[in-house]
């Protein structure tokens, strides 16, 4: 299959890449400017440099044409700051773009689609009774954008949305997604504490096979929650270089 990715140089993306053209795939990305210092991307990949948000619909169509598959591996996450109401950043970066691009995607007669979402809709709607979405503004936007995503899914236009969770993975050149935890964490004073539990983790090549998979496999419109390990958040703490961690977690809540 020919495949246009929207974000083909960042970690999830550049994993997929990977693996889309080892399965036989020929992978055409969108990204913005430069290359991540030290990066190593698969020399099969074309790259065009550029600015989805800011292109043309005619611009859009132009990558997506002759195309039989795209990948949606862009966006933003919890951890990005932004003025209040913090929710309209969300909006403009995960799910506007879904409403644009899949429209234009199913115009040009793309069958397929993949879409990296976040495991916190997963709970969302597993746990209705916690309100998720009402107390969360990052948690509702991806409820949003998977409810964007599935309104236009239908027969030959197959859609996967995967709610990916904690991902282990680096990328020389991008600081590791795991730094603002460090950070935020080594600027306690005293004993850290934790709740009881854990969370559900994959590694960054997992979720290549898992974009991988969703372009071949997927059929019709599915929300696919991704996972591996179970680990609890001392296991998980400890594995980032905290052992000085007090072994006292407090109780859940």
């Amino acid at each position: 299959m020919k495949v246009f990715m929207i974000g083909g140089t960042g970690l999830l993306g550049s994993e997929a890449v990977r693996e889309l053209i080892a399965r036989g795939h020929e992978v055409t990305a969108l990204a913005l400017p430069p290359v991540p210092k030290g990066a190593t991307l698969p020399p099969e990949m074309k790259i065009e440099f550029g600015n989805y948000l800011e292109m043309s619909d005619d611009e859009i169509r132009a990558h997506l044409r002759g195309c039989d598959a795209f990948v949606f591996a862009a966006g933003v996450d919890e951890r990005v700051e932004g003025p209040a109401p913090i929710y309209d950043l969300y909006k403009k970066f995960n799910i506007d773009p879904i409403k644009r691009l899949l429209p234009l995607a199913k115009e040009c007669s793309v069958k397929h689609v993949a879409i990296c979402g976040s495991y916190f809709a997963y709970f969302a709607k597993k746990h209705p009774e916690m309100q998720l979405t009402r107390w969360h503004p990052y948690i509702r936007s991806r409820i949003d954008q998977e409810n964007a995503a599935m309104d236009v899914a239908g027969p030959g236009f197959d859609v996967a949305v995967l709610e990916l969770p904690y991902i282990f993975g680096t990328q020389p050149g991008r600081k590791p997604v795991w730094v603002f935890l460090v950070e935020s964490i080594c600027g306690m004073k005293g004993a850290t504490m934790w709740t009881r539990g854990g969370t559900a983790m994959v590694t960054v090549r997992q979720v290549g096979q898992a974009i991988a998979g969703a372009v071949e496999r997927n059929r019709g419109g599915h929300c696919y929650p991704i996972g591996w390990w179970n680990m609890t958040w001392e296991q998980m703490l400890r594995i980032v270089h905290l052992p000085w961690l007090t072994r006292r977690p407090m109780s859940s809540r």
